[in-house]
């Protein structure tokens, strides 16, 4: 086993290649090392401490699925991943603030939040839910085709204008599960309506 700062590099850069390999391992390794050290940076800059955990899954989501960004010419890994954890924090504060920005209430692009693995904004609100009662009755009828779970979720957030975290209590269900219903149920209702000619971006 290497010793002193160079020995710390070295067995970093084995980490690093063994998480490119795969190795599950390596990657727990990297993370009860510096897990400590990047959720305190991302607490600093994002002033929260819950936000800074899930900052912290996504740093090392990236890591493992995305491990041939890694240059070892340009960075040590611990320099990347305090990149790293900078670059995700400042992404989501943007997100933040352009949720905050827009004057009739989010509007976001549910497929390419999921993709990202974004959260859904804590108050679904649809701009224009239903300007036509056709759209209206085509918009239920699809709600109707859901899960009950994600049915429910949606309700309460459309009908209801309840947030996940208020969705959650009146329910008892945990609040990672009611976003992901959300999530899923608006991926789902906006296939539905453009398979009957309805402007899912619009309407929601």
């Amino acid at each position: 086993m290497t010793s002193g700062a160079d020995g710390s590099l070295v067995d970093d850069l084995a980490l690093m290649r063994a998480v490119a390999s795969r190795d599950r391992s390596a990657l727990n390794t990297l993370y009860d090392k510096y897990s400590g050290t990047l959720l305190t940076l991302g607490s600093r800059l994002l002033a929260d401490r819950s936000e800074a955990e899930d900052l912290l899954i996504d740093v090392f989501w990236e890591v493992w699925n995305r491990a041939d960004r890694y240059d070892p010419a340009r960075a040590s890994p611990l320099t990347y991943l305090v990149m790293l954890c900078r670059s995700r924090a400042i992404d989501r504060l943007r997100s933040a603030r352009a949720v905050k920005k827009m004057p009739h209430g989010p509007r976001i692009s549910v497929e390419a939040a999921a993709d990202k693995g974004m959260d859904i904004p804590d108050h679904v609100t649809p701009v224009t839910y239903a300007d036509l009662a056709e759209t209206q009755e085509k918009v239920r009828s699809g709600v109707e085709k859901l899960s009950a779970p994600q049915r429910q979720a949606l309700e309460l957030a459309f009908f209801e204008g309840l947030s996940h975290t208020e969705i959650a209590e009146k329910t008892q269900i945990p609040l990672g599960t009611v976003k992901s219903h959300i999530r899923l149920g608006l991926i789902r209702l906006r296939e539905i309506l453009r398979n009957v000619g309805v402007d899912a971006e619009s309407t929601l």
